[in-house]
């Protein structure tokens, strides 16, 4: 890896230039024993294989560990400080696929850089908003608090993850059971009947002939399929993170469904809310609320709205205005004429979560309605390739 530094010597002169090092910590150490005091530290580019190695290691870390790291931190930052605490977590991470990461962060703290900073090195495994809210918690002061708060939120998301998994289960072994019966009979059963009309002079009927002609076609070129398939999903992962119109597209749609809109609302309520508990302006804490947003829409949303709060225009009215939920702009409205908002941006985000829990409860049902259906589809149009031959038959003896 290289790195491009600026820092002072012993002498107060200053000193820039780049090193190749294995990683930070190697990075850091290297230019401590040059005598050189560090300022500023950053790889000059991210390579391919660095991208998908921290990707990896976000795979292998797995989805609750970043919860689990901005608990143990918040616990150690009420005894000590940030580097002592990085440094106790990484001691007790030996063999653990968080090593290498938990070492780069003790080495640039200890080097005077920003947590925060030090966290974006690995945006991949960290999250762009986690990051911003690490940032929010270094600048005022409340790294503790907002730490502790960003553990909840993020077991908050990782449950709501895993409990929609989990329902995702039962819908798609119907539907991988029915795929398996349709792959057996249409390269066992179909083809006897093939023959049987071949020899006969007779027509198969359109659907059966379709499943024969579609099997044999995946047969033939699955590898090219597959191919195929995986260079478009990756095209289609670049155009997502590079084209932004249709990020915003998408992000648009994800809205639509009430679940994806009441974690947005629950995460926005939550941030807001503690921002405005620390001391931050309204003003300052929507905008910072619309740079931890991941969704183009709704950081759009929100920066409209922190430019019209700016200009003095009512908080409540603008929630209205961008046609929020009629019961969380009530208690918006209350709390802002009461001059008790904070309570009631709490207060949102508590019925907020209880929403997403009551769709949670039911989304198991409903998922394996769905999957039914579908694999009732498949076993129906199986079944109709299969009969309808079998009606033909008469006609050709």
């Amino acid at each position: 890896m290289k790195f491009k530094y600026k820092g002072y010597d012993a002498t107060a002169v200053e000193q820039n230039g780049t090193l190749e090092a294995d990683n930070y910590a190697e990075a850091y150490a290297a230019l401590s024993y040059q005598g050189v005091k560090v300022v500023k530290l950053e790889q000059t580019q991210a390579s391919l294989a660095q991208a998908a190695e921290h990707f990896y290691l976000k795979l292998k870390l797995g989805g609750q560990w970043r919860a689990v790291f901005f608990r143990e931190l918040s616990v150690m930052l009420g005894v000590m400080t940030l580097h002592d605490s990085l440094k106790t977590l990484t001691s007790a991470a030996k063999n653990h696929p968080s090593e290498k990461i938990l070492s780069d962060l003790v080495a640039a703290v200890g080097e005077g850089q920003s947590f925060y900073e030090a966290l974006g090195r690995y945006e991949v495994i960290f999250g762009g908003d986690a990051i911003q809210s690490v940032e929010i918690g270094e600048t005022s002061g409340n790294l503790q608090d907002v730490t502790a708060r960003l553990a909840n939120q993020l077991e908050r998301n990782y449950s709501t993850q895993k409990k929609v998994r989990g329902a995702m289960y039962y819908p798609l072994f119907v539907l991988m059971a029915a795929i398996v019966a349709a792959i057996v009979l249409i390269n066992v059963t179909l083809p006897v009947f093939e023959n049987f009309f071949a020899q006969r002079g007779g027509e198969l009927p359109l659907v059966t002939l379709i499943l024969l002609r579609g099997g044999k076609f995946l047969a033939e070129h699955w590898l090219l399929i597959v191919v195929a398939l995986t260079l478009s999903s990756l095209g289609c992962v670049w155009i997502v993170h590079r084209v932004e119109g249709v990020k915003l597209l998408i992000d648009r749609l994800k809205l639509q469904f009430k679940l994806l809109r009441e974690v947005e609302l629950r995460n926005f309520f939550g941030r807001l809310s503690f921002l405005l508990e620390s001391g931050v302006t309204l003003a300052e804490a929507i905008r910072l609320c619309a740079a931890a947003c991941n969704n183009l829409v709704v950081r759009k949303v929100l920066t409209e709205i922190k430019f019209s709060v700016e200009r003095g225009e009512s908080f409540a009215k603008l929630i209205a205005k961008e046609k929020f939920p009629p019961l969380y702009v009530g208690l918006i409205v209350t709390g802002e004429a009461g001059g008790e908002l904070v309570n009631m941006l709490r207060q949102c985000e508590s019925m907020a979560d209880f929403e997403v829990e009551e769709i949670l409860r039911t989304l198991p049902a409903k998922a394996e309605i769905i999957g039914t259906l579908i694999a009732g589809l498949i076993v129906a149009t199986l079944v109709f390739a299969v009969i309808l031959p079998i009606l033909d038959t008469t006609n050709l003896l």
